[in-house]
């Protein structure tokens, strides 16, 4: 739904999804405090990414010291490949939607690394990164206590939960929790310290009890 959507926007017409940079946004200029999601609609760390383009994105950040960048990823091994180059303003955030891999392989969610390798690669991050730390949980899926315990490991400074609001693949539901097992996890998390953000649903079933 959202792809029909944007295909038919300026940036999108033309190329699509397919991986693009797009000179016009270094001319940006951004208004201290502002909080700026890089990249929304893309993964600007992903393997198909060149490093040149990654490094002139840093470079023109840099730039703008009094705001916040959120760089968000499922691939967050490639944070510490440029973790040198990137400004201190920035919060390095990863998608991690369960702990469960064969969760994650049986209904082929993306072509991702499988969530164990993001989970280790973020307690490196956290090892080497003195800015800013976020993680998602969204859309949630079947997880075990290993998801809390990875939390803890990460130690984020902010953790968002939500759930899948769009149909995903047509016919095929993801493998969700409970939406109480789902709050539990969110009162476990917020005893041991941290904040936790759970996003609205437009989901009426699930709505009526994700009250957190």
């Amino acid at each position: 739904m959202v792809e029909r959507f944007l295909k038919r926007t300026k940036k999108y017409r033309d190329v699509g999804f397919e991986p693009a940079f797009h000179e016009c946004e270094l001319s940006v200029r951004f208004r201290p405090g502002e909080l700026v999601f890089v990249s929304d609609m893309g993964d600007m760390f992903g393997e198909w990414v060149p490093r040149e383009w990654i490094l002139r994105v840093l470079e023109h950040i840099s730039k703008f010291p009094k705001t916040r960048f959120l760089l968000l990823t499922k691939n967050p091994k490639r944070f510490l490949e440029f973790i040198d180059a990137i400004p201190g303003n920035c919060i390095l955030g990863a998608t991690i939607e369960t702990n469960l891999d064969d969760v994650y392989k049986a209904y082929r969610i993306s072509k991702a690394p499988p969530p164990s390798e993001r989970i280790k690669a973020m307690r490196r991050v956290r090892g080497v990164w003195k800015g800013e730390i976020w993680i998602s949980i969204e859309p949630i899926l079947l997880f075990d206590e290993g998801l809390y315990y990875a939390m803890i490991e990460i130690s984020p400074d902010v953790i968002y939960v939500g759930w899948d609001n769009y149909a995903w693949r047509e016919g095929i539901e993801l493998p969700e929790p409970r939406v109480e097992h789902a709050l539990k996890l969110v009162e476990l998390l917020r005893e041991s310290g941290f904040k936790v953000i759970c996003k609205p649903t437009n989901r009426s079933k699930i709505r009526e009890k994700w009250r957190c």
